[in-house]
């Protein structure tokens, strides 16, 4: 205890707690072997803390350096992404920590520990990372007066105390920037991607288990805010991607569509919805089945599915109509014909026997497809999270006629190849169904757990036409919730679980503030940056003008706060323990010594010492008490009686000078 006591006090351990917190936050990005030479390189500095002399060598450190480098380069194939920049500026303080020895070297680490912070911006912007981020400035600050208190030490109350007054008086300051800084459309700045960056939600391709593994997760895909009635939860399929090609146990979109336009014919009515989308790292969007009006910076494929110009790295919103009666593409293209059709060589026999014999015991294809779906619900298969594992080269044919045992990939994969076998155009649609309506604020969001998959056949004078054989064995699942659907005794993940009320309001409450924040901060941009001062002034500005509004504004706070710090209408009496230490400096003032305006106490309790020696006791007592009612801001009336009669007993002498 009383070594950690007497460490603390050292800047170096203010330095390393600092780096320590900001770098936390990227720990699950980090590879392992960065984590491990960060805490070592941390972890040894404080040790060194007692013993200098055991410092990592330059040498080391250059050899240390190196290494990480080819290590990141190795891992990542860049230096200059966003989780590799970030990894390397961490080893690299880490490193600079070793070779730090100054004050000057300390407040320099403190100063890139703030750059750090922002880099944690980069991967989220959700209300507990800026809350977090707002803890460790006030830390930082703390940390920077630790390094500047010399050898009069603070306490932590005042330290924190003081922190968070200078913080707070910079948020006026930052509230203005962050209103009125004009905002441009994309990045500030490009990085490169890095190659192990970590995406989320679907992906391209479905093998099954993928969706299943897929409903672990709990975070929200996107919200939709509708201007009309909620659909039905049954109509609330989410169209993402379609995939055409089947190897015999995976399905991928393969090449693009050759097939003309899209040509959709809808009936009223139409519903009017915006959808805020949360980064995938895709261009893909999602869009309620069927798209009608799609913005003009909005691709709408010949497949039916929307398309982004870039890649969605942030939060993206956009405005559509869709149509829930349809008919999507009357007139079947070869190339569609052809892509629908094909059937992967020598895999999964038995499931392309048994559809051929549905196609020889039926004449019209929809007898087909509902026959499929009676075989789904009369025999003995369930709906899983947990589906048997299908090695192999026949999946289908072991999950037909073998386990029986699977989730909506599995129906899916196996419906749509049966349609082809059968001799009917097929193809499989992914994306999510459902969503979970927010009573709060009437905004819908679909989670990770809603991904959902069904299939598309083509039939003559109807075009593509949704099938979900899902629905047939589990309709719970689209009619109410997945959690509806799975049996009782079912394993589930947590999120699932929560079923009590007080816990369930508690993350609507959560989920309309998180809400409000990813509209309002995290998607503030030109448009609606431009749409919030035009409703506040009444009037268009410029890009000028908002520069001006701008520098009038940060002027205008800068006074105000100026004004509230220095308070001049306010005629506070002196401290009383600083018209005590006037009086202490003047009696020395009075023998030659005079206090210079920028020196501390303690420094010029060091001068007086050497011209007066003989009052050395009563200088250094003067000077404890001084600092121990000033700057730790304790209020004893005792103490404060000491230092006043010590003060009025001073009597400097004449220093006597010795001759050899």
């Amino acid at each position: 205890m009383n070594y950690l006591k007497q460490i603390s006090q050292s800047p170096v351990f203010w330095v390393v707690i600092s780096l320590a917190l900001v770098i936390l936050p990227h720990i699950s990005r980090f590879p392992g072997w960065s984590i491990l030479f960060i805490t070592v390189l941390l972890a040894w500095r404080i040790v060194c803390i007692k013993k200098p002399g055991w410092l990592v060598p330059k040498w080391l450190l250059l050899i240390i350096t190196l290494l990480s480098t080819l290590g990141i380069v190795a891992y990542f194939g860049t230096l200059l992404g966003k989780t590799a920049g970030s990894v390397l500026l961490s080893v690299l303080l880490a490193i600079k920590l070793h070779e730090s020895k100054t004050r000057r070297d300390y407040m320099m680490l403190i100063a890139l520990s703030f750059f750090i912070i922002v880099t944690n911006f980069l991967f989220s912007q959700s209300i507990p990372t800026v809350l977090y981020m707002i803890a460790i400035s006030i830390f930082l600050v703390m940390s920077m007066i630790s390094i500047n208190q010399d050898d009069a030490p603070l306490n932590i109350k005042y330290k924190f105390k003081l922190a968070s007054k200078m913080i707070l008086q910079a948020f006026p300051l930052m509230l203005v920037m962050f209103i009125l800084f004009p905002r441009i459309s994309g990045p500030l700045w490009s990085l490169p991607d890095d190659q192990q960056s970590a995406t989320t939600g679907l992906s391209d391709k479905m093998t099954p288990g993928n969706i299943s593994n897929l409903i672990q997760s709990n975070a929200p895909a996107f919200r939709v805010e509708f201007n009309s009635e909620i659909p039905e939860q049954s109509q609330l399929y989410w169209r993402g991607a379609i995939l055409w090609y089947f190897d015999g146990q995976t399905w991928e979109k393969g090449k693009q569509n050759l097939s003309t336009v899209p040509v959709i014919r809808s009936a009223p009515p139409l519903i009017d919805y915006t959808v805020t989308l949360e980064p995938h790292q895709k261009k893909w969007l999602f869009a309620l089945d069927m798209p009608v009006e799609t913005p003009p910076d909005v691709f709408f494929t010949n497949n039916f599915v929307l398309r982004s110009k870039e890649k969605i790295t942030g939060l993206y919103q956009y405005s559509l109509k869709s149509a829930l009666t349809y008919n999507i593409q009357t007139k079947l293209s070869p190339w569609e014909k052809s892509a629908g059709l094909k059937i992967p060589p020598n895999t999964n026999t038995k499931t392309i026997k048994f559809a051929q014999q549905l196609a020889q015991q039926y004449s019209k294809p929809v007898d087909i497809v509902n026959h499929m779906l009676r075989y789904f619900n009369e025999n003995n298969f369930h709906y899983t999270l947990r589906p048997p594992t299908t090695p192999g080269f026949d999946p289908v044919d072991q999950f037909l006629f073998d386990t029986q045992r699977g989730f909506c990939e599995h129906y899916a994969s196996s419906f749509t190849l049966i349609m082809r076998a059968a001799g009917i155009p097929a193809r499989v649609v992914i994306g999510y169904q459902g969503g979970t309506k927010n009573p709060f604020n009437q905004v819908l969001t679909i989670r990770q757990k809603d991904a959902h998959a069904w299939a598309e056949v083509w039939l003559k004078n109807r075009g593509w036409v949704r099938v979900d054989p899902t629905a047939a064995i589990a309709p719970q699942r689209i009619e109410q919730n997945l959690n509806a659907a799975l049996d009782p005794g079912e394993s589930r993940p947590f999120h699932m679980q929560l079923d009590n009320p007080l816990v369930r309001n508690v993350l609507f409450y959560w989920d309309a503030l998180d809400n409000q924040w990813n509209q309002w901060i995290v998607g503030y941009d030109a448009k609606l940056q431009q749409k919030l001062l035009e409703s506040l002034l009444e009037q268009r500005l410029a890009l000028s003008d908002l520069v001006l509004l701008m520098v009038g504004s940060v002027t205008t706070v800068l006074i105000i706060v100026l004004i509230f710090i220095l308070k001049p209408w306010q005629r506070k009496k002196l401290d009383p323990v600083v018209k005590i230490y006037q009086q202490f400096c003047d009696k020395l003032s009075s023998r030659g010594l005079h206090r210079e305006a920028s020196e501390g106490p303690v420094d010029f309790s060091k001068r007086a010492i050497e011209k007066f020696p003989a009052q050395k006791s009563a200088i250094e007592l003067i000077t404890r008490l001084y600092t121990k009612l000033r700057y730790e801001a304790v209020h004893n009336e005792k103490q404060l009686e000491q230092f006043k009669q010590h003060t009025r007993k001073f009597k400097p002498g004449i220093k006597k000078v010795l001759e050899k």
